[in-house]
Formats: structure tokens, C-alpha cells, sequence
């Protein structure tokens, strides 16, 4: 991938232990070839970010991802400690340019949503989608803010929480999948029952 220092970057979240599914998330097929980080990271290629940054456990195989020339890939070694730290552990690759938080349980993105969040964010801190008055995934970090979030905050802090320090833009989006997050089998089978 040709990188552009001028698009946003990505980090990926993957460092979950996956407990209520059972079984590592990332390897979730998405399609029948395709896992659900694969997926999501060639969206993010297509999308041509100046950066992916993958941040997983050391309890799960990722082997195959090393290879990906593209990718930077953090290990968090505290994944007890929340999604909050991942995010940070992310962010701390970044400088000058706005940053999407792409969670790996919500594989749903595509280029049309990248860009609506882009285009919508003007002079927020970060930008929202929004299908029926829910915020969903993929959210963008706008560069001024990065890294007062990857700095000070606690361990118990949540994202959502560290963020009410911050200008919200929300942009509305005719799609329900930005809602979706897999967390069991369950809520798998809702929205892949047919692989």
C-alpha cells in the first residue's frame, strides 16, 4: 500500500480475550474466505489510511498478520486493564493526522462510512456515526485530540467517558450495521447465519 501522510489512520482493536464468544474474534469469518480483521483491514487499505495500527493480545494467534508489510502491530500485555488502554497503546503511533477507532467485534465498515466521517467532522474533536439517535463504529479522532487521549487517563476509564472532555460532531448514516457489535455467538449468528 502506497501510504498518504495526509489520510487518517486506523487503529485496529483486537486485544479482547474474547470470553463471551469463546473464541478469538479476529478469526470470525466474514465471508467465506475472509476473517473479520482481513476484512476490515483491506477496507482500510482500499481507503488508502497513512497508517494501520493493530493492537492485540499475547494469548491469541496472529501470526499470519505479521506479514502484512502495511501494518504496525502493538501487543498490549494488559488486556485486563480495558479497552481504553488498548486505544492509547494505538494512538501513541500517531502524530499529525485524524485516527479512526475500528473495533474488530464490528466489521461492518466500508469506504462510504470512512468518508462520511471525515467530510462530517469540520472543527470537532471527533466525529460520531448515527443510525436512529445511537452512536456507532467506526468513530474519528481528530489529530488536535489525539494525544490528550493516549496521555493521562486512568486504566478504569472508558472511552466514552474521557470523551465528554471533548467537541462530539455527530453524523447521521442510513445504516443499521454501525450499531452492530459481536460479542457471542449469538449475535454472530444475527448477522451471519449463513456461513
Amino acid at each position: 500500500m502506497e501510504i498518504n501522510s495526509d489520510r487518517p489512520g486506523v487503529v485496529i482493536l483486537a486485544a479482547g480475550l474474547s470470553k463471551r464468544m469463546g473464541l478469538p474474534k479476529h478469526d470470525l469469518r466474514f465471508l467465506e474466505e475472509v476473517t473479520f480483521l482481513e476484512h476490515i483491514i483491506r477496507v482500510y487499505q482500499k481507503f488508502v489510511a497513512s497508517r494501520i495500527v493493530l493492537v492485540i493480545n499475547n494469548q491469541h494467534d496472529f501470526r499470519r498478520y505479521f506479514y502484512e508489510e502495511d501494518l504496525k502491530i502493538v501487543v498490549n500485555k494488559h488486556p485486563e486493564f480495558g479497552r481504553l488502554h488498548s486505544i492509547q497503546l494505538g494512538l501513541k503511533e500517531f502524530n499529525h493526522v485524524p485516527v479512526f477507532i475500528q473495533n474488530v467485534d464490528n466489521p461492518f465498515v466500508n469506504p462510504g462510512l470512512q468518508m462520511a466521517l471525515e467530510d462530517g467532522i469540520d472543527d470537532h474533536d471527533y466525529a460520531v456515526p448515527v443510525y436512529n439517535g445511537k452512536g456507532g463504529h467506526p468513530i474519528l479522532l481528530s489529530q488536535k485530540i489525539i494525544k490528550k487521549v493516549a496521555g493521562d487517563f486512568k486504566k478504569e476509564d472508558k472511552l466514552s467517558d474521557v470523551l465528554l472532555n471533548f467537541i462530539r460532531k455527530d453524523v447521521p448514516m442510513n445504516d443499521p450495521y454501525i450499531l452492530a457489535n459481536i460479542n457471542t455467538e449469538e449475535d454472530y449468528r444475527k448477522y451471519f447465519s449463513g456461513l
